[in-house]
């Protein structure tokens, strides 16, 4: 299937910067919109089967990678403001809409990589509350030389992830990975209850909600953002991946 650039909203940027990326993290990429490979109902099958192959394969064309943004872009729409519509929506609406749903905030006209690193100081915050004294010593190893001190933390961590770069990779690193217990244990669920109400009675009106079920409303939200977080994080990880290696 082929997908011209305008299909896919506007997002070139991100076109440019998944081309740039390692096959291996455009893979988790996959692994994530596909439920690694086992396929989601809101995914048509050939779609899947396409990412999947191209996994496999461990290499991306121009084509595959405009399809995996289309996708994320429609699971991004699911969580946020086309329940009924079900149309996809520009990533940099789906990075703010995550933001918020792990408790961030908004603020004037920051750049999507400003907000994805927002992102990543509360997935962060969120593992490292959730870790052993011996785990918060190893994640905090990461951030400074062998010989150095390693009693770092949470504070000098997250100030590591405002200044982006490699540092940032590493916390986004960490911060993917703990994604699927953070979401597992609902670590999240007042952040989408709060998101999916404002957002679904802005659309349908009280009555609409009530009419279209607000439970219903509520899954098919919750289950969009075990997709557009863990992608978004993915793709903080691969932005600073990559301007850390550009600067080094």
């Amino acid at each position: 299937m082929a997908y011209e650039e305008d299909v896919v909203n506007g997002d070139k940027d991100l076109l440019t910067l998944l081309q740039a990326a390692d096959a291996a993290d455009v893979g988790s990429l996959v692994d994530f919109l596909t439920d690694s490979g086992d396929g989601r109902l809101a995914m048509a099958a050939d779609v899947s089967k396409a990412l999947v192959a191209a996994k496999q394969k461990n290499k991306y064309s121009r084509d595959t990678l405009l399809l995996l943004i289309r996708e994320l872009q429609l699971f991004g729409g699911n969580s946020i403001a086309n329940l009924i519509r079900r149309t996809g929506v520009p990533y940099a609406e789906i990075v703010r809409d995550v933001l918020k749903y792990v408790g961030g905030s908004v603020t004037g006209n920051e750049s999507i990589e400003a907000l994805e690193l927002k992102v990543l100081e509360k997935l962060v915050t969120k593992v490292w509350e959730k870790m052993s004294a011996h785990e918060r010593a190893d994640f905090a190893r990461k951030f400074h030389d062998a010989n150095g001190a390693i009693d770092i933390g949470l504070a000098a961590i997250l100030a590591a992830i405002r200044g982006g770069g490699l540092g940032a990779a590493k916390a986004g690193f960490v911060g993917v990975s703990g994604i699927g217990a953070l979401l597992a244990e609902g670590a999240f669920s007042v952040g989408v209850t709060t998101v999916v109400g404002r957002v679904a009675t802005g659309l349908l009106g009280p009555v609409g909600v009530a009419l279209a079920g607000a439970a219903g409303v509520h899954i098919a939200a919750k289950e969009a953002y075990r997709v557009t977080l863990p992608c978004v994080a993915q793709i903080a990880y691969i932005r600073q991946k990559h301007a850390g290696a550009s600067a080094g």
